[in-house]
């Protein structure tokens, strides 16, 4: 198990890095599929030896080998980030046998969707259909694969809590006429609500108010922001998802001794 652990760890590792290119090429409008990477500030295109996630950052020091302009923590941050999300991925479908290849294989794709949308929206405050519409997608697939394995009965409360859950979030954003939230918040909640059983969803959304609460206290009180500064929600709801997969079971399994 433990090297299946390092395997996973190390693909995420390397989808963190393409994830990183992914994400600067959506937004200058550049494909993924041509050109070779380059430094963002001279333009310089990069060597392999340039590109090896986490040691090239570590070796040249944060800094780019041919303009020496700095090289944001966010490269780093996402490759080891990735990486250990596609670790605790395999831990949280271990043992891994028959179908559950099949759904670590379809979360850990999601994953690179999510990911993307959570970079891409901390950074320019918009969720782009590329990154959502996907993983709606492959939600919907394995729900679909849940509803042929142990019947439809047992998905319908999971179909249900992603249509309401997708209908508050577009009735939010109708009749605020965008100002509350993007449209792309309607496509990651509907895709939260097929990816999560409805324990965990209930879980995941929790989790992403309250963080973002207080991360919008924090920047109230220590960065100077006012109510109205506009922040972004993808961020916190990706992370809320994640917490429901991983503890909203257990979470809620407890609550309920209490009730």
């Amino acid at each position: 198990m433990s090297i299946n652990i390092i395997l996973f760890a190390l693909l995420g590792l390397s989808l963190g890095s393409f994830i990183n290119a992914w994400v600067w090429r959506v937004k200058t409008g550049k494909s993924i599929v041509r050109g070779r990477s380059m430094c963002p500030h001279c333009k310089h295109q990069l060597e392999w030896y340039d590109n090896i996630p986490l040691l090239s950052f570590m070796l040249l020091r944060a800094k780019c080998r041919y303009c020496k302009k700095p090289i944001s923590w966010q490269y780093p941050i996402v490759e080891l980030s990735t990486a250990l999300l596609f670790a605790a991925l395999y831990l949280h479908f271990g043992p891994i046998t028959g179908y559950s290849w099949l759904e670590l294989g379809l979360w850990c794709l999601a994953s690179v969707f999510l990911v993307s949308a959570f970079v891409y929206d901390l950074k320019w405050m918009l969720l782009p259909d590329r990154f959502t519409l996907p993983a709606v997608a492959i939600g919907l697939l394995l729900v679909v694969l849940a509803g042929a394995s142990s019947g439809w009965a047992a998905v319908l409360p999971q179909l249900i809590a992603a249509v309401v859950f997708g209908a508050m979030y577009f009735g939010l954003w109708y009749f605020s006429g965008g100002r509350l939230l993007g449209d792309g918040d309607i496509r990651l909640a509907l895709a939260m609500g097929l990816l999560l059983l409805v324990p965990q969803l209930f879980v995941a959304v929790l989790v992403a108010y309250v963080t973002g609460a207080l991360v919008g206290v924090y920047l109230m009180t220590q960065k100077g922001k006012t109510r109205t500064t506009a922040v972004p929600m993808g961020p916190f709801l990706i992370f809320g998802l994640y917490f429901g997969l991983f503890f909203g079971s257990e979470i809620a399994r407890w609550y309920m001794t209490f009730v």
